[in-house]
């Protein structure tokens, strides 16, 4: 940042601020290996790769700064492999873990094999022991947390938790994963994903900024829970649509503690629209982007040097096919370019940027059609009372 002094007519100096590109927020754009790929769905989803190593560099050409994977997946795929490609390609990793189910390391199952040695193994469907259920998914959000620095990720991201556990096992969680992860130095931040325990916005609405019946706080603020907005999750566990002033009073409320955008556009009734870009689901895309605005703004008035988005829409059975043929009705790939290229726009308009993420459109995807979310339709709503989102 510089500085030039002006002298008034009246004498005085007056400092004004220059922001170079250097000092400008920036934008990081990050793949999904989801459906990239023949090992994760990709063939479902019409991918044009079978492989990471004809994928990644074609990311890294169309400017993607890095992909999104999942740790079990790295184990699966081959730990120094990986690395190899990742040094090969520049391309940065954010590493996502998962404290129990199929993608956790510690579980035998057909998706990316495992058991792998040194991760807790998941609790039994239908154990009701608390502390048990508590301890396992502590230890294997720990074990994965600890495993992923290996491959120097951006951050972790962590669906913590099951739906089902109460507050105060939330709570209990929460604290000593938070706790843990500032001792370690470690960068995690947890999905408000379904399945987990920010899988509703009410639930998290209630448990970072409610109360309990003693008026204390659920989890404490200095404790600084952030997460990974995946608001596609919330506004299909909401059934309603973008245009709702509740949730979007919770989101905007909850802006400064998102620290990355999954970029997927759901709706009413499932966590992705069938195609965003056509006509009956664009209303839906400009919502998403309303929101995600907000949380870019929070990030700026922060003073966050740069802001991280993932494209994450998913292969079949999240993508919606044609009965008949099982059929995606839209090209995931596409889409996902798609989405970042207009977020890459909006960027650009929003913080005015020159120094930002430099996707190119690829030989099937440019960014039309456009979009024009405009402002969040909390502005200047007149009739709403002082409530809103029980606020």
């Amino acid at each position: 940042m510089s500085f030039i002094s002006l002298k008034l007519s009246t004498g005085r100096i007056k400092e004004h601020v220059i922001v170079s590109y250097k000092d400008a927020m920036k934008l990081r754009v990050y793949r999904s290996t989801w459906g990239l790929v023949d090992d994760s769905d990709g063939q479902k989803a019409k991918s044009p790769f079978r492989t990471y190593d004809e994928a990644l560099p074609e990311l890294k050409r169309l400017g993607y700064d890095g992909v999104e994977i999942p740790l079990k997946f790295i184990l699966y795929y081959g730990k120094e492999k990986f690395s190899k490609l990742l040094k090969e390609t520049g391309l940065k990793v954010i590493i996502m873990v998962m404290t129990d189910g199929v993608v956790a390391p510690g579980d035998r199952s057909s998706l990316f094999g495992g058991p792998y040695e040194g991760f807790t193994e998941s609790a039994n469907p239908g154990q009701t022991d608390k502390a048990d259920i508590l301890a396992r998914h502590l230890a294997s959000f720990k074990e994965q947390v600890t495993a992923a620095q290996e491959f120097s990720p951006t951050f972790v991201n962590s669906h913590s938790l099951k739906d089902y556990v109460t507050g105060d096992m939330a709570a209990e969680y929460f604290e000593e994963a938070l706790r843990w992860t500032k001792e370690k130095g470690y960068t995690v931040h947890h999905e408000t994903h379904r399945k987990r325990f920010l899988y509703s916005p009410w639930a998290t609405r209630d448990f970072l900024l409610g109360e309990d019946g003693k008026g204390q706080k659920l989890l404490q603020d200095d404790l600084n829970l952030t997460m990974v907005a995946d608001l596609s999750h919330w506004v299909n566990v909401a059934e309603t649509d973008t245009n709702d002033p509740d949730l979007t009073a919770v989101i905007e409320a909850l802006a400064p503690r998102f620290r990355h955008i999954h970029l997927r556009v759901g709706y009413d009734h499932g966590p992705q629209v069938p195609d965003p870009r056509t006509k009956n689901w664009l209303p839906y895309t400009e919502g998403h982007e309303r929101w995600w605005d907000t949380i870019w703004k929070a990030a700026e008035t922060r003073g966050d040097d740069e802001v991280t988005v993932t494209t994450e829409f998913g292969p079949p059975n999240y993508q919606v096919c044609n009965p008949q043929t099982d059929e995606p009705l839209a090209n995931v790939w596409d889409v996902n370019h798609w989405i970042a290229l207009r977020r890459q726009v909006r960027f650009k308009e929003l913080f005015k940027s020159h120094e930002t993420s430099h996707l190119l459109p690829s030989k099937t995807q440019d960014e039309t059609p456009l979009t024009n979310p405009g402002a969040s339709i909390l502005n200047n709503k007149k009739g709403l009372g002082i409530d809103v989102g029980f606020f």
